[in-house]
């Protein structure tokens, strides 16, 4: 019995020591992760699932004293394209003859934004996986497991002399992968032409539809709302007044990130001369919605590619302000 407990104490220093050794070491793959996906320049194919939808898409990424550019291609489907110059984003609908100008607020795949892996650690235990291989090239996994039931779960394959992050797993609680990019191909290079970062719609997108999404920044205390219940660990990152397509209403709409989980959530004024919304839960692929009314004239939406349970609280957290 005493070797027993002995043992066990000794496999428990063991691991307390194979853990101390190991968080530091993922936490500084994660901060170069984050890093490398804004200073390199490269070119390749990716591949997003969600459910039974597969799309394909071509991008072009450079990185120099004068920011950064990336041209994204949709291979699938309708033509779509986005240029992005720094933070100022131009999606181009050819099929629609439409044009919409934005800002980005969150970045996508390879792409992140954290905060710090020191403060995504409250959230997520963070560990160093093994090895694999993504497009051709080795790749070691990085898990983050969530230590609540509030956001998703993440799984990503990054190559180890770049940084660069090649594949990405969203994994729920039971383990299934609610979504997935992933590189087929990719090159690393440092002269990336500038033909291959310019939009080949934009010679004749002038007689297109512009559409200004980038919205009227604004500070939290001049609008009329209190956001109230934004889950453990995420913070506001943006707030802005925006005018939504439906007949040109403004809505106020925040958004809150824990750095890699984000939700967003919409004020707006109901149209007593539009059909009623339906309130409650829904979801549209991975992203889950909430909706709810506040008094009688207001609709609050919140969503994310986050459980159900925090759109949910987000949402019931907007609040009038007090006059």
């Amino acid at each position: 019995m005493m070797v027993s407990r002995m043992f066990c104490a000794a496999l428990a220093l063991w691991a307390g020591q194979v853990m101390a050794e190991t968080q530091p070491d993922a936490y500084r793959w994660l901060s170069r992760m984050a890093s490398s996906s804004q200073r390199l320049c490269y070119t390749g194919t990716f591949v997003y699932q969600a459910g039974k939808r597969i799309e394909t898409s071509r991008i072009a990424h450079r990185s120099d004293k004068t920011g950064e550019f990336e041209r994204l291609e949709s291979l699938d489907g309708a033509p779509r394209e986005i240029v992005r110059s720094n933070q100022d984003v131009k999606v181009y609908f050819p099929r629609e003859r439409m044009v919409v100008a934005d800002r980005v607020t969150r970045p996508r795949f390879p792409a992140l934004n954290i905060f710090s892996p020191t403060v995504l650690a409250d959230h997520y235990l963070i560990t160093l996986g093994g090895e694999d291989r993504v497009a051709g090239l080795t790749a070691r996994q990085l898990v983050l497991k969530p230590r609540d039931d509030l956001r998703y779960g993440h799984e990503f394959w990054v190559e180890p002399e770049s940084g660069l992050l090649l594949k990405s797993q969203l994994v729920d609680a039971q383990g299934d992968v609610v979504e997935q990019f992933a590189f087929s191909e990719v090159s690393l290079s440092p002269n990336i032409d500038q033909e291959r970062l310019r939009s080949r719609f934009a010679s004749e997108a002038g007689g297109w539809r512009e559409v200004n999404a980038r919205g009227e920044p604004l500070r939290t205390e001049d609008t009329d709302w209190l956001f109230k219940s934004a889950p453990p660990g995420f913070k506001q990152v943006s707030i802005v007044r925006r005018v939504l397509k439906q007949g040109g209403v403004e809505a106020v709409h925040a958004i809150f990130s824990d750095g890699l989980a984000t939700v967003s959530v919409f004020v707006e004024p109901l149209d007593a001369n539009r059909p009623a919304p339906t309130l409650g839960e829904s979801h549209a692929g991975p992203t889950q919605i909430y909706k709810r009314k506040l008094g009688d004239f207001v609709l609050v939406t919140a969503l994310g590619e986050v459980p159900p349970q925090t759109v949910r609280r987000v949402a019931e957290g907007v609040e009038a302000r007090p006059q």
